[in-house]
């Protein structure tokens, strides 16, 4: 995953709308992003464009329209984006990072449930020890 390519925060953007729906069309990506943000057709066209150069996605001609595929998963890149954050910024500790994460989150009360799910289930899946 290291030589995939890094994605800047608007690409972020565009890579949600060609993930929830692809291929997708250029239209269909600015009809989207347009509502949700300020950015003209010609901002997207130009992030589509470098999302292309960096080889994140693929598109092909149909007509006069181009569609839009993704090279790689959704999560795929949120691996190595978390990655890269841990062995960045946490120097490798997950423990300060999930702290972070977690204090920093507002979380609701459904969520914290779901973390505790979560992390009894790793517990429940470590190797039992025997003290002799």
């Amino acid at each position: 995953m290291n030589d995939q390519p890094s994605i800047s925060d608007a690409e972020w953007r565009v890579m949600h709308e060609v993930w929830q729906s692809e291929p997708v069309t250029s239209s269909e990506i600015i009809s989207q992003l347009a509502s949700s943000t300020q950015w003209t057709a010609g901002t997207i066209k130009t992030l589509l464009h470098r999302l292309v150069q960096k080889g994140i996605l693929d598109f092909q001609r149909k007509g006069n329209r181009y569609l839009y595929r993704s090279n790689f998963t959704e999560a795929q890149c949120i691996d190595q984006v978390s990655d890269q954050l841990l062995h960045t910024v946490f120097q490798g500790r997950p423990i300060p990072m999930l702290t972070y994460m977690v204090q920093s989150a507002r979380l609701s009360g459904k969520e914290v449930d779901t973390l505790r799910t979560i992390l009894q289930d790793l517990r429940d899946q470590l190797p039992k020890v025997s003290h002799q």
